[in-house]
């Protein structure tokens, strides 16, 4: 029984190694598809064809970013009912944020000129990159903080903060390129 208790405590540090290092690198492999794009972006964007439009629906989306992460915040520093409604607006933002961002994506592939103009190409593109990572990230927090016992753990929360921030920032800086940075 002892072999059998030893052989689990020691797949647990090294699960959590082993998580941690996947995040990291695929955090890093998703900033490289984000800057490789954005270097298409700034390219393609020098083009006489290129004409950008005024939107509000950045301000929506930005909104729901910043309560996941106020959520995942809330949720890792606080215990019992403050914690669970930190899981839950992490999980009601990001459930809006997802609604937002697919409906963003097919009111641009549908207006006047739809896809055909370079601008709405590339919002629907970043954004929908974007929404493809907050899918699977979405799927990783529900992984790494399943409830096991007295709840999630530690790293299971340092890992969900660090994946919820990470795609926050990243859309806060898509929505810069977009329409900040004119």
């Amino acid at each position: 029984m002892r072999v059998a208790a030893s052989v689990s405590q020691g797949r647990g540090p090294a699960l959590e190694n082993a998580t941690r290092v996947a995040v990291v690198a695929s955090l890093g492999a998703t900033t490289m598809l984000f800057a490789s794009l954005v270097s298409a972006y700034l390219v393609r964007r020098s083009f006489a064809d290129w004409r950008p439009s005024p939107a509000l629906w950045p301000l929506g989306l930005l909104a729901f970013a910043l309560i996941a992460s106020g959520g995942v915040e809330i949720a890792a520093r606080d215990a019992g009912a403050r914690r669970r409604l930190g899981f839950q607006a992490l999980a009601l933002a990001s459930g809006l944020y997802l609604a937002g961002a697919l409906g963003v994506i097919g009111s641009v592939a549908s207006a006047e000129g739809g896809l055909q103009m370079p601008f709405n190409a590339f919002v629907a593109l970043l954004l929908g990159v974007h929404v493809v990572h907050a899918i699977v990230g979405g799927g990783f927090a529900i992984w790494v903080l399943r409830v096991e016992g007295s709840g999630p753990s530690d790293h299971g929360l340092w890992l969900a903060r660090l994946v919820t921030h990470f795609l926050t920032a990243l859309l806060c800086a898509i929505v810069f390129l977009l329409f900040g940075l004119q």
